[in-house]
């Protein structure tokens, strides 16, 4: 891999694990699911006009209305929308660790629904990113509170949305543009979350704050826009474990940048958690393209995060 291109995804990384943090800043200013859904809404719009200038298109095709939709639905809504809520509930740096055990619930996903090969190092990646989020999670607290619980759940339910997403992705849009495939299926997940947050949060917030202003220009151009855009560049240039591997990186660099920013704690079973979820998902992402004649490269589309 081009040294440029390993820099690019480094800064993807990067950009995706400040976020963390920052959600837990925002969420002062702005109620979850209504900050989710301006964050997601904005970073589409953002994407669309990129993808409309790439491809000379200004919409995508009527008989991709459902199939988006459905996307939509299972990565902007539901594990948006679970990132968002869950963090309110969970300190950052273990909601990072939590959300980026979707590899695993991907890889079990493509085994069950598209009867992938299952090798017994993906399973020995998966059993050592259970250890790990088990160690982060940190279970037998007893201090761990009711909320953390709930916001524990959630983080997980959107963690196997995403890995759901993930597979529905692989399955039914091969042949699209990643890219506008991915500014659609978030223009029109976050539209849904937009209701969802008016039904819960009483209404569609949105504030003037310049902290809170400061931060959804991150999260929607650096975390949503420019992050994906980068991401899927170059996604399209190697195989997917070469790239994805990195993608390990992200939550290494929310539990560090929550301690610096939030003086979120360190402790030992955290850092140890987060170091077997990162083994186990380099494990499991290596394995996936090798070993296989007719693997095509698998592009994931993700949230950031």
């Amino acid at each position: 891999m081009k040294s440029r291109d390993v820099w690019l995804l480094l800064l993807v990384t990067f950009f995706w694990g400040v976020t963390f943090p920052l959600l837990k800043i925002g969420n002062r200013y702005l109620p979850p699911l209504s900050f989710g859904a301006w964050r997601f809404f904005l970073g589409a719009l953002c994407l669309y006009f990129w993808v409309v200038r790439r491809r000379g298109e200004v919409w995508h095709k009527r008989r991709d209305f459902g199939p988006l939709m459905l996307l939509g639905l299972l990565q902007t809504t539901i594990m948006g929308g679970a990132l968002h809520f869950g963090s309110s509930l969970v300190k950052s740096g273990l909601t990072s660790v939590v959300l980026y055990s979707y590899p695993f619930f991907f890889t079990f996903m493509a085994f069950v629904l598209l009867k992938e090969d299952l090798s017994w190092k993906q399973i020995t990646g998966m059993l050592l990113g259970f250890v790990g989020l088990v160690l982060a999670v940190d279970p037998w607290r007893a201090h761990l509170t009711g909320p953390e619980i709930a916001g524990l759940i959630i983080l997980l339910c959107g963690a196997v949305s995403w890995g759901l997403a993930s597979v529905y992705l692989k399955a039914r849009f091969k042949e699209h543009d990643k890219l506008a495939v991915t500014t659609y299926q978030m223009l029109y997940g976050s539209v849904v979350l937009f209701l969802v947050a008016a039904l819960i949060e009483g209404g569609v917030h949105f504030s003037w704050e310049p902290v809170a202003l400061g931060i959804i220009s991150y999260t929607t151009l650096f975390t949503s826009a420019l992050g994906f855009a980068i991401l899927l560049t170059v996604q399209t240039r190697y195989p997917a474990g070469s790239t994805s591997v990195y993608l390990f990186l992200v939550p290494v660099f929310g539990v560090t940048f929550s301690s610096l920013i939030l003086g979120e704690k360190l402790t030992l079973n955290l850092l140890l958690g987060l170091a077997l979820v990162a083994l186990g998902i380099v494990i499991v992402n290596r394995m996936s393209t090798q070993g296989r004649p007719n693997y095509k490269a698998r592009i994931t589309v993700n949230a950031g995060r």
